[in-house]
């Protein structure tokens, strides 16, 4: 099968695609960097920037005619030639009209959206209808092709698939996955949740957190892996480079490919047997186990171990010094006995000559990995997502025994005098532009436990997509008096196929700031009809010793699988989307820096306020946007 690049399925010349909510108007715009005054081509409109306006959901018409931004970006919209003055300076002028007639501007946007005749007319030569986005879905002929054919290969035990599919080399197919999650159909999953009900395995700790039990001495001089406090290693110069994914265990062809580019093209059909210089110095995962991470779905999605219906295992690859992990709802869906008992095993601090096996073994579910500027800490989100009725608990907790950890071990606390940078990893997400429900008591807990307008920096996956947000203090949801002040990331593109979605309907009060939306069609006899995939990718994390206090010691790079000149996904040459650098302030606050939208089809949004100008929380002093 090839692949070619393709447009969001609902992007029209000559029409706006937007979205109303109770929060705010959406309307996505894109123009061509190559556009002149001849008409734009399907392909150039297509490999567009895409930007994407949100106005109050009460915004009158004038209000969205006087954002001249919109209204210069609507003109290049349209493949009708731009009028221009003789200092080629735009000098465009906008009204709307409904049957030909045009409108009062103090009446409001959304009582005509909808309407067939209703129009954007710029220098009265263009023309725009608009078309609402509606949810994407894929041909239905094929589903019921694909779920027809699963029939034969429900499992007969552990899941295992009695006949292969000649299209199956790796232990998921994206189909199977797209169509058939605990959100779907189930159909052969059915089987997968009888292993859902019972006790979870138990919530493992730290030797230091038993302490007072075993009446060990204070004095005692505790290793890393007693405490969960692990220091950086890196470079003699202090450099350390990471790896990060997140929702990488799908065991599909994706997660192979994803998993060889952040090591930066290894072979990871093999056992590593020591490290390379290529290596990062740490690999990480941020959960999801697929489907509910039974030991068997470990062995198969992490561990390369090949399953009897499929030509290949996928293998997780581990960094020069070691890899962490934090599990995700789905590896509680089994109660977590994969996961503890057979992936975290594989996992932990690791001697560069030998990489088959940790020197120390991951024992518990959380840790931090830190230098002299920051402190990485993995929460366990995980475990509390386990429900014994429903598919997934949204009101998630950190479990106690990690809160005692957090507040006695790592010494957060609201008077801590460490003046270290946080970077928080969980699997859930904070907040989320596309209606996720938010998982808002764990934020909450977080909060409690940092001084009063502390700014951290949180990655997050869950969603299967990425997305930035701008820096926001959250309000607190159980009453404690308290707030998080954070800049958010979700990189949770790592393994699972990734559908197009509707427009983000909360990009307005989550301050979404930009996010990829770039697809691919996939061809061929076996072609998914109309089915409109996303680029899967990771993160580097590069941290540096400042040369001077305040100066940049974080350099985050986002990267994506590319397509090669044949159509085929590539590990090779991954596709560089977005650059950040970050620094912290003298008292502990987190500072981006700059934040560079590399590809130029990354999506960005700029929020209109009433007044006709992009609100001050688009904004930030400390940002760049090139």
């Amino acid at each position: 099968m090839i692949r070619s690049r393709c447009s969001r399925p609902q992007e029209k010349p000559e029409s706006i695609e937007y979205h109303i909510s109770n929060s705010q108007i959406s309307l996505l715009l894109l123009s061509s960097a190559s556009k002149s005054s001849k008409n734009v081509s399907t392909k150039s409109f297509r490999h567009s920037r895409p930007t994407l306006f949100t106005f109050p959901s009460n915004a009158t018409l004038k209000e969205i005619l006087s954002d001249k931004d919109f209204i210069n970006l609507a003109s290049k919209h349209s493949s009708i030639s731009v009028i221009t003055t003789d200092n080629n300076q735009q000098n465009n002028d906008a009204h709307f009209e409904l049957d030909g007639q045009i409108l009062d501007e103090n009446q409001q946007f959304s009582r005509f959206v909808s309407k067939e005749s209703f129009r954007l007319v710029i220098n009265d030569n263009i023309k725009l209808k608009f078309h609402e986005t509606k949810h994407i879905q894929p041909n239905i002929a094929t589903i019921n092709i694909h779920r027809k054919d699963l029939i034969r290969r429900l499992p007969i035990e552990n899941g295992q698939r009695t006949i292969s599919s000649e299209q199956l080399k790796y232990p998921n197919e994206s189909l199977d996955l797209l169509f058939d999650t605990l959100h779907g159909e189930l159909i052969y999953l059915t089987e997968y949740l009888q292993s859902h009900f019972g006790e979870r395995h138990q919530f493992t700790t730290y030797p230091i957190q038993q302490r007072q039990q075993k009446t060990i001495s204070d004095e005692k001089q505790w290793n890393e892996w007693e405490t969960g406090l692990y220091r950086m290693r890196g470079d003699h110069d202090g450099t350390v480079n990471i790896a990060v994914v997140a929702d990488w265990g799908a065991g599909t062809m994706e997660s192979a490919l994803v998993a060889s580019a952040m090591m930066n093209g290894l072979d990871l059909t093999f056992q590593q047997q020591k490290t390379t210089p290529n290596l990062p110095h740490y690999s990480i995962h941020l959960g999801d186990i697929y489907y509910v991470g039974l030991p068997t779905e470990i062995e198969h999605c992490c561990l390369g171990i090949k399953p009897h219906w499929a030509d290949r295992g996928v293998r997780w690859p581990i960094g020069q010094n070691g890899s962490f992990t934090i599990p995700g709802n789905h590896e509680l869906y089994s109660r977590g006995f994969g996961y503890w008992d057979y992936f975290l095993p594989k996992v932990g601090l690791f001697n560069p000559e030998d990489l088959t096996c940790p020197t120390q073994s991951q024992k518990t579910s959380y840790w931090v990995l830190e230098n002299d500027q920051w402190r990485i800490i993995g929460l366990d989100t995980g475990y509390d997502s386990y429900s014994l009725l429903t598919i997934d608990n949204h009101s998630i907790k950190l479990p106690p025994e990690l809160i005692d950890w957090l507040k006695t071990v790592v010494g957060l606390n609201p008077q801590m005098t460490d003046k270290r940078g946080l970077l928080f990893f969980s699997h859930h997400q904070v907040i989320s532009a596309w209606n996720e429900e938010p998982n808002t008591d764990f934020p909450d807990q977080i909060a409690s436990l940092l001084p009063e307008g502390k700014t951290v920096l949180y990655l997050w996956g869950h969603e299967h997509r990425l997305s930035f947000y701008e820096k926001q203090t959250i309000e607190p949801v159980m009453n404690s008096g308290k707030k998080l002040t954070f800049y958010g990331r979700c990189i949770g593109n790592s393994g699972f196929p990734t559908l197009a979605t509707e427009l983000p309907i909360k990009a307005r009060e989550t301050k979404l700031l930009f996010y990829d939306d770039r697809l691919f069609n996939v061809e061929g006899n076996h072609a998914w009809t109309d089915m409109a995939l996303g680029f899967n990718g990771f993160v580097t994390m590069k941290f540096v010793h400042p040369k001077q206090s305040g100066d940049t010691s974080l350099y985050l790079t986002y990267k994506s699988l590319s397509l090669n000149e044949n159509g085929q996904l590539t590990d090779e040459n991954p596709t560089v989307l977005v650059n950040e650098e970050w620094s912290v302030d003298s008292n502990g606050n987190v500072i981006l820096n700059k934040i560079e939208p590399i590809n130029q089809e990354i999506t960005q949004s700029l929020h209109v306020a009433l007044s006709g100008h992009p609100s001050p929380s688009n904004g930030s002093a400390c940002c760049t946007i090139s």
